[in-house]
């Protein structure tokens, strides 16, 4: 089955949010630990902000979430806005003490009502992601922007690496705000221009939507081979959605050279994180032997990582393989569980293959009902395969009353799609005037077009055609020709057709010798009629 990947586009549309994670102070030793308390304990709320950090890292100390807490507190009472942010941090992650959003937002108000801008990217994300209060993007790029736009004066290093964090932050979300149009008129220019200032300070999740945006032309000129760059530059910092990218890049020779060995490597690291479109195409690989050797059991195992996560592909794809044992124990049950799972959430390949197992009552007991309504879903989204069985369906009254101008309607639609055996019964419904009016030329018409693609029922009714002159002139020379092109490919009726043509000297010299050996090529493939010709000319 060929993976119909999603356009990049989806694959990026959703941005996640960030909030400001702390960063540690260098490791001081016990010197720097006693005069910090000494400072903390005469009630410089900066030495107490220091000392709640240095138990909240256990730097120099035993790590006490309690303790850190507490000097924390003492600070942020004194109104020291650092002091304020750790305690909604604290409360955010439920360290120390019970989480709370309502308090963590409570204290990030705190901070940020004295501009303290690590505490301002947090209150964002909370009004981003509608935590505690009412979900609004405009307060969240209002917030958002102060950051981005304050300039960093801090002279203390942590709370200046605070500040540096909490800018990229900014700029990150910034980004994606006027990415998807969120609390401000949507502006892929200015999306580019936010999302380069964080890239550029390394942020992985900003230079994958560089990367993105390069790739959709959108704030930018198109290019792959940036957005190939920029994935990459993500990729290398762990980002699991630019690895799959990467490799589906190296996979299809997009802005870089094709490369399966490449392509192998980095949906291998995409797929170890958990990223379950990785592990679908990183199985393909294993199945087609691309950048690797063969290896079935090894697509079995990714699809079915990829396929416990939910993914409908891979579903559909281990249903395939416990249908036909290949990489695991043949198990029609097994693989009707899986394309089940597959064909609910609306995959038209597994919703086409369930109605196959109903219709012929593998793995589930037979009801041509289930089928008929399997292959519905599935021809409705326009699955050529089902809409061809579900033309045979309401050709013979089967699960459903029969329809030849339903028949017909469905044919019609695989046949436009190239599928060559509905084109052929399109051609026979046109012949025989059922479910629409008898018109030869049309007959004629649609076995043409299955005939160009090598089908060999198609070939023996257009000699059947030029041997009656229905449609086109008689010509019992290229009724032979054609009757003799299907009878090679193994068509009993082609086969048994041919027999009489030879039998009777119908575009080819008499022959009852090679009547009989066209009659018993035709028996040996099931054809009553040929053995029956067969034992009659054995008797002359």
């Amino acid at each position: 089955m060929k993976r119909f990947l999603p356009s990049i586009i989806l694959l990026l549309s959703v941005l996640p949010v960030y909030s400001y994670a702390e960063i540690a102070n260098d490791i001081p030793d016990t010197e720097v630990f006693l005069t910090t308390k000494q400072a903390a304990e005469q009630g410089d709320a900066a030495a107490q902000n220091k000392l709640g950090g240095m138990y909240h890292e256990g730097q120099g100390v035993v790590q006490s979430y309690l303790t850190a807490f507490k000097w924390y507190k003492k600070a942020a009472d004194q109104g020291y806005a650092p002091a304020q942010f750790s305690i909604g941090s604290m409360y955010s992650r439920g360290e120390g003490m019970s989480q709370s959003d309502s308090e963590a937002f409570k204290w990030y108000k705190k901070a940020a009502d004295q501009n303290y801008s690590a505490a301002q990217a947090s209150l964002g994300a909370m009004y981003e992601t509608g935590k505690v209060v009412p979900q609004s993007y405009s307060e969240a790029f209002k917030l958002y922007k102060k950051v981005a736009e304050q300039e960093i004066t801090d002279t203390d290093p942590v709370t200046n690496n605070a500040n540096v964090v909490a800018a990229n932050v900014a700029y990150l979300n910034l980004g994606g705000m006027y990415d998807k149009g969120r609390g401000v008129a949507q502006s892929y220019p200015e999306a580019f221009k936010w999302y380069k200032k964080a890239a550029d300070q390394g942020n992985a999740y900003a230079q994958f939507s560089i990367g993105a945006l390069y790739s959709r032309g959108e704030g930018t000129s198109q290019s792959d081979s940036e957005a190939f760059k920029w994935f990459k530059k993500a990729a290398n910092q762990g980002n699991a959605n630019s690895q799959y990218l990467v490799a589906y890049m190296n996979e299809k020779g997009e802005g870089t050279p094709q490369s399966y060995s490449e392509a192998f490597k980095w949906y291998k690291k995409a797929a170890e994180q958990g990223d379950a479109s990785a592990q679908f195409s990183l199985a393909t690989m294993y199945k087609e032997g691309k950048g690797m050797p063969q290896s079935d059991s090894e697509a079995f195992k990714w699809y079915k990582k990829a396929a416990d996560q939910g993914d409908a592909y891979a579903q559909y794809s281990l249903g395939s393989m416990y249908f036909d044992g290949i990489g695991v124990n043949q198990d029609y049950s097994k693989a009707v569980d899986w394309y089940k799972k597959a064909a609910v959430q609306g995959d038209a390949y597994a919703q086409y293959s369930l109605g196959l197992m109903y219709r012929k009552g593998e793995g589930v007991r037979q009801d041509y009902n289930k089928a008929v309504e399997w292959y519905r879903k599935a021809a409705d989204q326009g699955d050529a395969y089902a809409q061809y069985n579900l033309g045979i369906m309401y050709f013979n009254g089967v699960g459903v009353s029969q329809d030849y101008s339903k028949a017909v309607d469905w044919y019609k639609k695989a046949a436009d799609q190239g599928d060559a055996s509905a084109q052929n019964n399109l051609g026979l419904m046109y012949r025989k005037g059922e479910g629409v009016r008898q018109d030869y030329n049309k007959a004629v018409e649609w076995y043409l077009k299955a005939v160009n693609q090598g089908s060999a029922s198609a070939q023996n009714n257009l000699a059947y055609m030029y041997q009656e002159g229905l449609g086109v002139r008689q010509n019992y020379n290229k009724a032979v020709k054609w009757h003799q092109k299907a009878a090679d490919q193994g068509d009993n009726s082609a086969q048994f057709d041919l027999g009489i043509m030879y039998q009777y000297g119908r575009g080819v010299r008499q022959s009852n010798v090679k009547a009989k050996e066209w009659f018993g090529k035709a028996c040996d493939n099931g054809n009553q009629k040929g053995c029956n010709n067969y034992r009659k000319l054995n008797l002359k």
